[in-house]
């Protein structure tokens, strides 16, 4: 293998094999937060009352939640890094002008990205509808080269314990609403926490509101 090859790869080295880091969705349960449920393909957006400044105004994409813990990766930190200064020897990023997104403040060193496919890819973990997630340097490359390719890149991630996530729920650190293909590839993505804040404190007040005649069991949104 040569020194270019290793290098290109090392540069993809993330702390965990995409096995691990999106292993089969199982669904486990959203302890003290009732009306909501957690599972790959939820946004987590932040609420006013979020208490860790590097979460503040955040959408997260869950792409892992089992009875471990959960990972997501925030879609509406843009940094002013292009992905082609990370990537200097990939040509084709050069006409591209993909700005790299900061996932989370966990293993800033590893990167994953996001793909919309109409057919499963090799090596990629569906997430929701036709968004993918993969770790994998050899599907990034076959990505880049198709005509108008939709991906986005991140560096680091979101993580939490188990049992972490389901305790920020019940301070009400966040809203859990479906996700939406358009806002994670959004051309806008500085606008997006205003613009879902805005729809969840609507939804969350009106089920408040009628609360008295919601059933008792969970109610997945």
């Amino acid at each position: 293998m040569s020194a270019v090859r290793r290098g290109r790869l090392a540069t993809f080295l993330i702390l965990f094999l995409l096995t691990a880091v999106v292993p089969p969705a199982r669904q486990a349960a959203a302890q003290g937060a009732p009306g909501v449920k957690l599972e790959p393909g939820r946004f987590l957006v932040a609420s006013r009352k979020m208490r860790d400044p590097r979460f503040a105004k955040s959408v997260i994409l869950i792409v892992r939640y089992e009875e471990k813990g959960a990972l997501g990766l925030i879609v509406n930190q843009p940094t002013v890094a292009l992905l082609t200064e990370l990537l200097p020897e990939v040509e084709e990023l050069k006409e591209r002008g993909d700005r790299v997104y900061l996932g989370g403040p966990v293993a800033k060193k590893g990167m994953m990205f996001l793909l919309r496919s109409d057919s499963p890819p090799a090596d990629a973990q569906r997430i929701f509808a036709d968004v993918y997630v993969s770790s994998s340097r050899e599907r990034f490359d076959e990505v880049i080269v198709q005509d108008e390719a939709r991906f986005r890149s991140y560096v680091g991630y979101a993580g939490w314990a188990s049992g972490q996530l389901e305790g920020e729920l019940r301070r009400e650190d966040w809203h859990v609403i479906p996700g939406d293909a358009d806002v994670v590839f959004s051309d806008s993505p500085e606008g997006i926490w205003d613009k879902l804040i805005k729809k969840t404190e609507v939804l969350f007040a009106s089920l408040r509101r009628y609360a008295g005649q919601l059933p008792s069991s969970p109610v997945a949104l």
